[in-house]
Order: structure tokens, then C-alpha cells, then sequence
């Protein structure tokens, strides 16, 4: 390779690196906003002059505002600016693998409710937002949808380490409700809870209500 073709290569890469750092700045101030002030109270200039990059480049990058919250919302649950992959991550990956179904469920369990932690704010942005916003509300099922979609999955992988105690798609619908953020709303919210008491709940729940064996 010529010391111009390095030249370049580095040039490139220094390039794509700055690109992700921007993307992932405009993400976190974004999400910080969001909750702050609510969806339409921020602008996307107050992003873009918070995250210290162009108006143009937000535009750029996102396109519109209601696309970003939902890239806001992909990056909180996923927590990789660039990924668009729940389940091919690391997390999902060890718990698909896992041929213990009570330790499986209980990495599970693990798994999901710190994401619900995580984006349970940004949830609460979505419901504000959705009252007057009929496109908002359709992004917002739409993530429900998907997150549904990636709980049957791994409920699939739950069936293949043992039987359960109902089909695999009440068992689906099951982990939806009882580890969304309507849950953790009503219980850390609504009764106080601890995030971990609300954890374990789940847990125990979900223990006896799927499994058809007890933990060795």
C-alpha cells in the first residue's frame, strides 16, 4: 500500500470515527432533552447547539424530529448508536444460549427489565407526546410491536430448554405486560417499589407461571 493510500485510509477513518461520535452525541443530548422538556418543547436546533454540531447536520443525519426519537429510543434500549439489532447482541446472544431454563429465564428477566429502566423515561415522553400527535402514536406501537416481537423470539428460545406451561404466545404476551414500563410505572411509581424488588417480582412471576420444573 502507497503512503498515499494509507493516507487516505486514515483520513477515512478518522472521518467515520468522527461521524459516530457525532451521531452518538446528538443521541445522548437528544434523550436528555427529550425527557427534560418534553418532546415538542425541543427543537432540533437545541440539539444541534447542545450536542455542538450544525443544525444542518441533525437534519442530515435524522432527517425530522420524530425519526430521531425513535433512533433516541433504539439507542437506549440497545446502547449502541450504531446497531439496529436487539436480539444480535451480546446480552440476548449468552441468554439464547444458555441451556438452563431457570438460569435462562432469570438472564432474561435480568436483560429486559434494565433496558425497560433505561428507556422507562423516554416512555413517559412517548405517552405525553401521543395526545396530540396521531403520527407520534403510531411510532409508539410500533416500537410495542417490536419489542413484542423480540420477546416471542426469545420465549422460543425459553421453549427449547424445556416445556412451558402455556403457548409460546401467552408466554410472549406475558413477559410484554409484566416487564414493560406500564408495570414499572404502576409499581416503583404507583407503590414505591424498589427497582430490584420489582425485578424480582417479575422474576417470580414469570418463575411459576412458565416453568413446569423447579430451579436445581
Amino acid at each position: 500500500m502507497s503512503d498515499e493510500d494509507k493516507t487516505r485510509k486514515y483520513a477515512s477513518s478518522q472521518r467515520a470515527e468522527r461521524a459516530r461520535e457525532n451521531r452518538e452525541a446528538m443521541l445522548r443530548t437528544a434523550f436528555r432533552l427529550f425527557v427534560a422538556d418534553g418532546f415538542h418543547a425541543t427543537s432540533l436546533a437545541a440539539i444541534a447547539r447542545a450536542s455542538g454540531v450544525s443544525n444542518d447536520l441533525v437534519y442530515k443525519v435524522f432527517g425530522s424530529k420524530r425519526r430521531l426519537l425513535m433512533e433516541v429510543l433504539n439507542f437506549v434500549v440497545i446502547q449502541d448508536a450504531e446497531s439496529r439489532s436487539l436480539l444480535d447482541q451480546a446480552g440476548p446472544q449468552a441468554i439464547r444460549a444458555e441451556k438452563n431454563q431457570h438460569r435462562q429465564l432469570e438472564m432474561l428477566v435480568t436483560d429486559i427489565t434494565a433496558s425497560t429502566i433505561r428507556a422507562r423515561s423516554l416512555d413517559d415522553v412517548f405517552r405525553s407526546a401521543v395526545i396530540t400527535d396521531p403520527e407520534i402514536a403510531g411510532l409508539y406501537r410500533r416500537a410495542h410491536g417490536t419489542r413484542l416481537k423480540n420477546l416471542t423470539a426469545a420465549v422460543g428460545w425459553l421453549a427449547s430448554t424445556g416445556p412451558l406451561q402455556m403457548t409460546e404466545e401467552q408466554a410472549a404476551a406475558s413477559l410484554w405486560t409484566l416487564t414493560g414500563p406500564d408495570s414499572h410505572r404502576q409499581m416503583v411509581d404507583g407503590l414505591g417499589w424498589t427497582e430490584d424488588q420489582w425485578r424480582a417480582w417479575v422474576h417470580n412471576i414469570l418463575a411459576t407461571a412458565l416453568l413446569t420444573t423447579r430451579p436445581a
